[in-house]
């Protein structure tokens, strides 16, 4: 089966269908031609997987010069021998053959014509007849292609626009009857709208114009009134008209008073009424009678085979009406001042019933036989001229200018001075349909209506949001104060940890100054204590040696101690001796006393020494211990010192956390504070937006209810459409079942209908409005399309290729439109639909061709979406790219806006829905379960719930808020690619590949039918 990226992507051109039919038609014997009967083979088979930024193998087929050109592999041929030739080897090869069975883009095979095509091609020299790659010869695509591509409904849910292949159709949205086509009479094959497939199809939010897109070119046609030729018996009519109950004759009154009675079958005049006097109104209900009312207040009663005088009846007043009961009973006629007069059987005959309406304006038989007469007091009374009564008194709540009766159902029609016309049931005598405004107003105000309901819903949120933000900005405020508050407390904090480290330093300095000190002195005690230990050393030896010195001399002094004994014994003898003893004892004494002394002074000072020393050795012990334990305090206020820095650093991180939290804090809350006032000021912006749409509303709703007078009244004779004309010549047509207004019309007279007019179906389509002084104008009610506008055109440099894409913006007077080349670029433009001029044109958005354009709801944004798997929010105004959806994993084939503006849901060929939040440009929602490609996408109404086409076939409804499937239904055997909905959201349109219309209720998805 053909995919849809297939489509896009290798089966393309429309006139390479028809090419390759020809292509197959032709016979190898015949000379083969390149443009003729190779390029539609190339296009159909190749170039799909074979083109620019797709060159499988390096070989682009696209154009003549990448063709020449080769690819990996080399020439494609070389001479004019087919067997050696790498093109032909490659779509002959039956192990590997080119396209391959298993491609994914819709090519197939070589049928054997056209392997003996490209043979004779290469063996007659393979000639290239065509050197320009834009000129295209387009070929007549056969009437048997019908496949769909695009579809649209019109605002109204009157029509639906179908694209067959290059052919568009008009059905009729209630019945699938043909409303007509669009044709282009320029190009060179009847009844169709383009050469190639029309792909993209979209009515104007009016409904009166529709775009079609086709190759390089979009055509905007036009809804407008048919001409039509007016019955020569009409032509001679200058006052009143009368049908007769088949509709094959007419009786006119001709320029000189004269009723002419002619046969409209053959236009020929049948008989002639002499004229008595003024004719003011005519009555034909009754195939054999005539009646006529004149202005001198005679009633003549003519029979309708020969215009013969049946009655002739003398009334008190001029006769401005005059109407027949349906079973020919009654006759009653409206006098020019109110009055009205019945007569039964050709009598007069007086009712009291009657004797209450002084102020009659226009009176009608109903098809049960009772009188309706209209008032200027506003009051329709039905009266039962058989029984005298009144049956009912319709309040029409203005004066009543003109009434309606049809034939088929007991109802009537009612029109007054304030626009209206209403339908009455007179089996209960209750309001059916006001008809009102027209179709272009009801669109306007239901598209205003949707207008003010989604601002009112965006205020409603902005509203909800400033409140948030004003809790937001408190919430930051206080989250503000409480940061503050703990970055002056860290501040603080790291104040208290820098003075406790900098003490801290502190106390290490005046420690290790101390320690300083008490090694000097410990120094100075070890130095003391070694000169000490020196002093005592040498005291030691020089008392050592005194000590010495000493015992010699103390046995000296002992012996002369001894020998001044002996001395002093022998006295005399030893004098002399004794002298010398004394001398010597003496000498001696002395010298012992003072080594005595020498040895105590030495033992003095090596007790000092030793006391030195000791102190010494006490100092040193003292000042080493004093250091040790300064060293261990230093150790350990090196430690606090550590401890203290490390705080002092925590503290610091913390401060600068808690200042960038303040800085964060402050920003978020000037961010915050900033938001209100624009956000403010986006509530003025919408609030005024929503006073002026209620505005726009008021007005509009106030002329459409207080509308031109009504002038007259017509029904169809199927009585299912009803027809207003009004006193400015506007002739407007309801549907008279649901009192919806169908179509606007202007007569080309309009200064006689100010006083007074009637209006009479001819046939099924042709009205006729006339009046006592004028001639009748005659109208047709069928309008068709003819083209108003071109926009690019082949060969033009504006559209890049096909158009893919269009979209009305809201007020019809631009048109969105996407293009692009197929693996290269997507195109998208904004153009004026009255000129073609180039409003907007946004370059390089998209790398791939543009399947879908979108105006949001209120036409701010354009969505678009491209076969380069992405969505972009494109500014209108700015034409700033401000939003991109991106998360699909193929081509992206549909997009929808939801009707309050704020979420996107979209289709793809990797088989998913996906929703998207237009505000943060989040993915809402992926839906999936498709079996296949999702063609197409669009919400129903004003409701979250989407209905999309698969190309299974299956038309499904999910509800995006869960995402949960509704229902499903499925066109069994179709590739679908198309869905429309209507308006209103009660009927589901799809087609595809056989181009059958297929119709379901939207409610559970029951068929209606299919529309062939």
């Amino acid at each position: 089966m053909m995919r849809f990226s297939s489509l896009l992507m290798g089966v393309c051109l429309a006139c390479v269908i028809a090419l390759a039919a020809k292509a197959e038609s032709t016979s190898p014997e015949d000379s083969v031609s390149y443009s003729r009967d190779i390029v539609p083979i190339l296009q159909q088979n190749c170039v799909a997987c074979h083109r620019a930024k797709q060159a499988e193998g390096g070989l682009s087929l696209e154009t003549t010069k990448s063709l020449l050109v080769g690819g990996d592999s080399g020439a494609l041929w070389e001479g004019t021998d087919p067997e050696s030739s790498l093109l032909y080897a490659r779509v002959t090869d039956e192990d590997d053959p080119m396209p391959p069975d298993d491609n994914n883009v819709g090519a197939k095979r070589l049928t054997q014509q056209q392997l003996a095509l490209v043979r004779k091609w290469i063996t007659q020299g393979a000639t290239i007849d065509r050197h320009s790659d834009s000129e295209i010869d387009w070929q007549p695509i056969p009437e048997t292609i019908r496949s769909t591509y695009s579809l649209a409904v019109s605002p109204s849910d009157q029509t639906v626009a179908i694209g067959h292949a290059n052919r568009v159709e008009l059905l009729d949205a209630q019945t699938g009857k043909s409303a007509g086509v669009l044709a282009d009479n320029r190009l060179n094959q009847s009844g169709v709208a383009d050469v190639d497939v029309v792909q993209a199809i979209a009515f104007s939010p009016l409904g009166d114009l529709i775009a079609t897109g086709g190759y390089q070119t979009v055509r905007i046609w036009k809804r407008q009134p048919e001409m039509t030729d007016t019955p020569p018996a009409l032509q001679r009519a200058s006052g009143p008209v009368a049908l007769n109950p088949e509709r094959t004759a007419v009786a006119i009154v001709n320029a000189i008073g004269e009723i002419e009675v002619w046969d409209l079958s053959s236009d020929q005049k049948s008989f002639l009424i002499p004229a008595s006097a003024a004719a003011t109104d005519l009555v034909w209900n009754q195939a054999e009678s005539i009646v006529v009312g004149y202005e001198s207040g005679d009633l003549g009663i003519y029979s309708g085979q020969d215009g013969s005088t049946s009655v002739s009846l003398k009334l008190d007043h001029s006769v401005a009406e005059v109407d027949q009961s349906p079973d020919g009973r009654f006759i009653a006629t409206l006098g020019s001042e109110g009055q009205v007069r019945l007569f039964e059987s050709h009598q007069p005959k007086q009712i009291t019933s009657l004797d209450s309406v002084q102020d009659a304006t226009s009176i009608a038989f109903t098809s049960s036989n009772a009188l309706a007469v209209g008032s200027a007091s506003g009051v329709a009374f039905i009266i039962d001229p058989a029984a005298d009564k009144v049956v009912y008194q319709l309040n029409h709540e203005s004066p009543v200018r003109t009434l309606s009766a049809g034939s088929k159902f007991n109802r009537i029609a009612t029109g007054g001075s304030d626009g209206r016309a209403k339908i009455w049931n007179l089996d209960d005598g209750k309001l059916i349909h006001t008809l009102v405004g027209d179709l272009e107003s009801q669109l306007r105000i239901v598209s205003l209506d949707n207008d003010v309901t989604r601002e009112e819903s965006w205020l409603q949120t902005l509203d909800k949001k400033t409140e948030e933000l004003n809790k937001l900005l408190e919430t930051e405020n206080a989250a503000l104060a409480k940061v503050t508050e703990a970055r002056e407390a860290a501040n603080k904090a790291l104040a208290e940890k820098t003075k406790l480290r900098d003490d801290s330093a502190a106390q290490i300095t005046a420690t290790e100054s101390k320690i300083a000190e008490s090694n000097v002195q410990m120094k100075q005690a070890e130095e003391s204590a070694t000169a000490a230990e020196g002093l005592i050393a040498k005291s030691k030896s020089q008392l050592e040696k005194t000590t010495a010195e000493l015992q010699p001399l103390e046995k000296l002094s002992a012996d002369a101690v001894a020998e001044l004994k002996e001395a002093q014994a022998k006295a005399d003898e030893a004098m002399r001796l004794l002298s010398v003893a004394k001398e010597s004892s003496t000498e001696l004494a002395n010298r012992v006393a003072e080594k005595k002394a020498q040895i105590l002074a030495e033992q003095k000072m090596n007790e000092e020494a030793v006391a030195k020393l000791t102190a010494a050795k006490k100092l040193s012990t003292e000042a080493k211990a004093k250091v040790e334990s300064e060293t261990a305090a230093l150790e350990k206020q090196k430690a606090a010192l550590a401890a203290a820095e490390k705080e002092v650093q925590t503290k610091q991180a913390d401060l600068a956390e808690r200042e960038q939290a303040l800085v964060t804090a402050t920003k978020t809350r000037d961010q915050v504070s900033k938001k209100i006032p624009v956000h403010q000021n986006t509530i003025r912006l919408r609030r005024n937006e929503l006073s002026d749409l209620k505005f726009r509303r008021t007005t509009l709703t106030s002329i459409r209810d207080h509308g031109p007078s009504v002038s007259s009244i017509a029904l169809t004779d199927d009585e299912l459409t009803a027809v207003v004309v009004d006193v400015n010549g506007g002739v407007r047509t309801f549907d008279a079942q649901s009192g919806k207004p169908i179509g606007r019309f202007q007569l080309p007279q309009t200064s006689s209908l100010a006083l007074s007019s009637n209006a009479n179906m001819i046939d099924g389509e042709r009205l006729v409005v006339y009046n006592r002084s004028s001639e009748p104008q005659v109208i047709t009610l069928r309008q068709g399309w003819s083209l108003l506008r071109t926009i690019g055109g082949i060969g033009s440099d504006l559209i890049a290729d096909r158009v893919t894409a269009l979209d009305f913006r809201g007020d019809g007077e631009s048109i969105a439109i996407g293009s692009g080349t197929p693996s290269r670029d997507g195109q998208v433009m904004i153009v004026a639909t009255a000129t073609g001029e180039v409003l907007r044109r946004f370059e390089n958005i998209h790398s791939d061709s543009v399947l879908a354009v979108r105006f949001s709801p209120d036409d701010r944004v354009l969505a678009t979406a491209s076969a380069d798997k992405t969505i972009r929010l494109l500014d209108v105004q700015s034409k700033e790219v401000i939003g991109a959806l991106d998360g699909h994993t193929h081509h992206v084939l549909s997009i929808a806006w939801k009707k309050d503006g704020r979420m996107i849901a979209s289709g793809s060929a990797d088989g998913t829905i996906k929703t998207w939040d237009v505000e943060t440009g989040q993915q809402i929602r992926t839906i999936g379960g498709f079996p296949d490609e999702v063609t197409s996408v669009a919400f129903i109404g004003d409701s979250s719930r989407v209905v999309s086409s698969c190309a299974n076939g299956q038309v499904r409804v999910h509800d995006t808020n869960n995402g949960g499937q509704v229902w499903a239904a499925t066109a069994q055997g179709d590739f679908l690619f198309a869905t429309g909905i209507t308006a209103g959201g009660a009927r589901i349109f799809s087609a595809g590949q056989k181009g059958t219309v297929n119709v379901w209720e939207t409610e559970g998805l029951k068929s209606i039918g299919t529309w062939e």
